[in-house]
């Protein structure tokens, strides 16, 4: 009796096509990893043994990380895009220290906490920090992250948690991108990391969009002293040496926005202006700033993009305040 054998059994041509596949396959993925590994596509500085330096990327929570341990730096301002009209440049010229600029589009406290950190872990001296707090740091419980997920693995400690996400196309392009800096075919994106909304909202517009997000009223008194953002800030602050000085700001809203006096809102307001504010007192040159307040320049429409978006005019105010304030703590004369 014979037995029928399929073409593909006795055919050695279909296992050597595989094997040839397969090695194909994983040699070109070999190929991308010890590109990923020359050129380190995010300026993590956990990978790259090439000298190519920053990054041409308009996602600020990726390119933070290159700004973040940037050595020509010693000193930062945090927050989301309420603190983005601060210019660096202008606080390193009165203060001879070398800020840059971290702000983050749309990020909140427990992202701009994981930038901190790895500006903090990049740099073993720190002139100072500002801190820009919007309402996002007045919760009295974490919130359930929403969008598109932050790259936590970017600012992660682990070089195996960072080689692994790199194996992908959004990888692949930052690559050339920053090949293409290193020959010279693109400029990187300011290192100061100063971007102005001024071309996105001409002077003279104001849209009626962005209203504060305050928190949800605390249901108890213990609730309402209870800050999670604000208290993993203060472990980080109690941390580092006395003498690096802390400004934090209130970023200021246009007037309707500031709660009511007596409100609920204002209440909860001063609870967590309070809270804040003990994160740097009794630190040397160290301040907190409410520009949150009613009165003529946040009444004015012409000082604001939207509710929440101030233009420069009130941003130059700012950052006096927080020269001032690098110079003289809480006795700094503030004038807004």
């Amino acid at each position: 009796m014979s037995s029928s054998t399929s073409s593909s059994e006795i055919d050695p041509g279909w296992g050597l096509s595989l094997l040839a596949c397969l090695g194909t396959m994983i040699g070109a993925g070999l190929l991308v990893l010890a590109l990923m590994v020359l050129v380190d596509p995010y300026d993590s500085g956990k990978l790259g043994l090439l000298d190519i330096n920053g990054v041409d990327n308009r996602l600020t929570q990726v390119t933070a990380a290159s700004r973040a341990r940037d050595p020509d730096f010693n000193a930062a301002i945090l927050g989301n895009s309420t603190a983005q009209m601060i210019d660096p440049a202008t606080l390193s010229r009165a203060t001879g220290l070398r800020f840059v600029q971290l702000y983050m589009t749309g990020s909140s406290p427990r992202e701009q906490l994981a930038v901190l950190d790895f500006f903090l872990r990049h740099h073993k001296q720190v002139g100072a920090l500002v801190i820009a707090a919007d309402p996002g740091w007045c919760v009295h419980a974490q919130p359930k992250e929403e969008g598109a997920p932050f790259p936590y693995w970017l600012y992660d400690k682990s070089v195996v948690t960072y080689a692994v996400r790199l194996i992908s196309w959004q990888a692949i392009e930052q690559a050339f991108q920053r090949l293409s800096i290193g020959l010279g075919w693109r400029q990187r994106m300011n290192p100061e990391g100063f971007v102005s909304y001024e071309d996105i909202w001409p002077p003279g517009q104001f849209e009626e969009i962005g209203w504060p997000r305050d928190p949800a009223p605390a249901t108890s008194a213990e609730m309402r002293a209870t800050f999670p953002e604000i208290a993993a800030l203060d472990d980080i602050v109690r941390k580092l040496p006395a003498e690096i000085p802390i400004v934090i700001i209130v970023p200021p809203t246009l007037a309707a926005t500031v709660p009511n006096p007596g409100t609920d809102t204002a209440l909860e307001r001063g609870a967590c202006d309070a809270a804040l504010k003990r994160v740097v007192t009794g630190r040397s040159r160290s301040n907190f700033i409410n520009y949150r307040v009613d009165n003529e320049l946040t009444r004015d429409r012409g000082n604001f993009a939207d509710f929440i978006h101030y233009r420069p005019k009130l941003a130059r105010a700012i950052e006096q305040g927080l020269i001032a304030s690098l110079r003289d703590g809480e006795k700094a004369r503030v004038d807004f």
